[in-house]
């Protein structure tokens, strides 16, 4: 994938070099609320590319993006139709998270840092990366993208949608992403990016206080070594509401698990309560299982803040 100041091994002329900036500029400032409330890309980046070459755009925040589950069509400037996915030219689809320390992310608009919440997920950017194909004919072309079985993008735009790109000639080739580290130079393992298998465990939308719940979870040992479960608990930094900014702290808690070879536990203490719906937690596992791990909830207490129990029944969906 090409830099912004990289010319892919050719020569551009100014006027496309100034579309290629005008056209970043323009998307960065669609995406002005990036990662935190997610977008959808207006044109791929780089937004000018060979045949062959690599892009990456921006699909919008989901949970359950896959590679598998996003499809993806180039039509270019002579009306060919090209399937990305069928062709085997999509690269990976990964999320990206902001810096736990970033502005927005404590001091952005109350929509911003709550809207993927509401869709079910904490506030994440999903990332595409496709190779072009080779025989794509140069001039204005444009991706047609269609999420299957996501219900959770939190962009707010519908499926399918368009991103667009401008193909220039010459021939180009994917981009390896070669890394530096400890001495030694190896191309980025998309593999390493991409969602692990998991089971979400949520609590519902319908802003009841939580202030502890103990669940047990069983699982499959034959199909999982017990030992390669974890789990992963996202963390809501939303305060107040639309119209009072309220303050920190209301979305705290604590989580603690343990497996014993046969079942899971998860104590969760949120002695000043939470919101339902900013509590939620994954258990994750290896991909290349031979089996299910038939991950399922056996008993689940939830209480109030004042010790009893609550009409708050826990959700497990599993995402292989």
């Amino acid at each position: 994938m090409c830099g912004i100041f990289c010319n892919c091994g050719g020569s551009w002329d100014i006027e496309a070099i100034m579309k290629f900036n005008n056209n970043l500029l323009g998307l960065l400032a669609v995406c002005g609320g990036l990662v935190l409330s997610a977008c959808t890309s207006v044109n791929t980046f780089p937004n000018i590319a060979r045949p062959g070459d690599t892009v990456s755009f921006m699909v919008g925040g989901s949970a359950q993006a896959r590679k598998e589950n996003i499809g993806v069509v180039l039509t270019d400037a002579g009306g060919q139709v090209f399937d990305l996915q069928s062709l085997g030219l999509v690269r990976s689809v990964f999320n990206l998270r902001a810096d736990g320390r970033a502005i927005g992310q404590h001091y952005g608009s109350y929509f911003d840092r709550y809207v993927s919440w509401g869709f079910g997920h904490e506030p994440l950017q999903t990332v595409m990366v496709t190779d072009l194909p080779g025989n794509a004919v140069p001039g204005p072309a444009s991706l047609t993208v269609a999420f299957n079985g996501i219900t959770d993008n939190s962009s707010g735009v519908s499926s399918p949608f368009t991103v667009s790109l401008e193909i220039i000639p010459g021939s180009g080739a994917p981009e390896q992403f070669i890394r530096h580290a400890l001495n030694a130079s190896s191309p980025v393992d998309f593999a390493q990016l991409e969602t692990a298998p998991n089971a979400q465990i949520s609590f519902g939308f319908n802003n009841t206080s939580v202030g502890a719940a103990a669940l047990v979870i069983d699982f499959d040992e034959t199909a999982v070594n017990p030992n390669g479960l974890n789990l992963y608990v996202p963390e809501s930094t939303v305060r107040g509401n639309y119209s009072d900014p309220g303050t920190f702290g209301m979305t705290q808690r604590m989580v603690y698990w343990h497996q014993d070879g046969q079942n899971l536990y998860v104590d969760i203490i949120a002695p000043q309560g939470i919101d339902s719906r900013f509590l939620q937690f994954y258990i994750v596992h290896p991909p290349g299982l031979a089996g299910s791990p038939a991950l399922s909830i056996v008993s689940a207490q939830v209480y109030g803040t004042d010790g009893n129990p609550i009409e708050v029944t826990p959700v497990l969906t599993y995402s292989p």
